[in-house]
């Protein structure tokens, strides 16, 4: 019985390293994949700037078009 114990105590830490290996690996592949985010936070508020300056230009173009238009209606 004392040796099955110690056979069962050698697997579960032969399964406990295996697993952490495994678990280094997939970290150590995932941060290749990834990559360095650094940086990453300037890009997004240079393309929500964007976005915001063409939403302003868009709106005021149609200011502009409903206002000449508003202005050429003719009244009887």
């Amino acid at each position: 019985m004392q040796t099955i114990q110690v056979h069962l105590k050698e697997v579960r830490l032969s399964i406990s390293t295996f697993v952490s290996f495994l678990r280094a690996l997939v970290a150590k592949r995932m941060s290749l994949i990834m990559g360095d985010e650094r940086g990453e936070i300037a890009s997004w508020v240079v393309v929500t700037a964007l976005v915001v300056v063409a939403a302003i230009v868009i709106v005021g173009i149609v200011v502009v078009k409903l206002t000449s238009t508003a202005n050429n209606i003719q009244t009887p």
